[in-house]
């Protein structure tokens, strides 16, 4: 009986709007949870960001939303008060801890996938703090669906193609990059980046993209378009 009356103790707070000391326990455990369940995926992927990281970000965000509640339910003569000002807060500095995880190296950005993930579990522990339960359970799911289900149809899409390197060399410091944008386009290929390097000194002009082709695909109607261009001194083509 006494068990129950507890058990049902924990309900009523669970789902209360005003903000008291069961009831915050119980968010931050929640919050804790989903926090840490999305992080042992990202964990498992060898990522920067694993399961301490979200968990700490899941459940700080979700005690800065019972503060943010809190201030105006304590301090109700408040002036000028915004309860809002906190929680519009949380994002800004979560976008610094998404700026960290991500890595440019190798021609190519790494750790976009952990950057949205931690800003996607910021909005959980928001959630949470708000009785949003529903809404952070369910985001928490689609989160994982995303990055476990659709990264593997996303690899098999990749496996069935080739990554290669398009590397042309021209002889002018001011390339016609969006015509060569629409000419690779053109052969059914999928663009990664772009990346260019100038060479002031000898008026040169160096433009990497790495792109995701078929491997019969020897973009023959590209390399012949390119080959007749005067500004172009060479143009090759690397399987990475």
């Amino acid at each position: 009986m006494i068990m129950m009356d507890f058990f049902n103790k924990m309900i009523d707070a669970m789902f209360q709007i005003e903000v008291t000391a069961m009831s915050s326990v119980i968010k931050l455990f929640v919050s804790f949870i989903l926090g840490m369940v999305v992080g042992i995926e990202r964990q498992s992927r060898r990522q920067t960001a694993g399961m301490r990281t979200f968990a700490l970000i899941s459940t700080g965000c979700t005690a800065a939303m019972l503060l943010s509640i809190w201030v105006p339910q304590t301090y109700p003569y408040l002036l000028n008060g915004d309860p809002g000002r906190i929680a519009a807060q949380i994002l800004t500095g979560v976008g610094f801890l998404g700026a960290g995880a991500i890595i440019q190296g190798r021609g190519g950005v790494y750790g976009l996938t952990t950057a949205a993930s931690i800003w996607v579990v910021a909005i959980i522990g928001m959630c949470v703090g708000a009785n949003m339960y529903i809404a952070a359970v369910v985001t928490a799911i689609l989160t994982l669906f995303i990055l476990s289900i659709l990264n593997i149809v996303e690899r098999k899409r990749t496996l069935a193609g080739e990554t290669k390197e398009v590397r042309i060399e021209y002889t002018t410091l001011k390339p016609d990059t969006k015509q060569l944008r629409q000419l690779i386009e053109a052969e059914k290929v999928y663009i990664y980046n772009i990346t260019i390097k100038k060479n002031v000194m000898k008026n040169t002009t160096i433009v990497r993209l790495r792109i995701h082709t078929d491997p019969l695909n020897e973009m023959r109607n590209f390399f012949d378009n390119m080959q007749q261009r005067c500004d172009v001194s060479s143009i090759s083509l690397d399987v990475l």
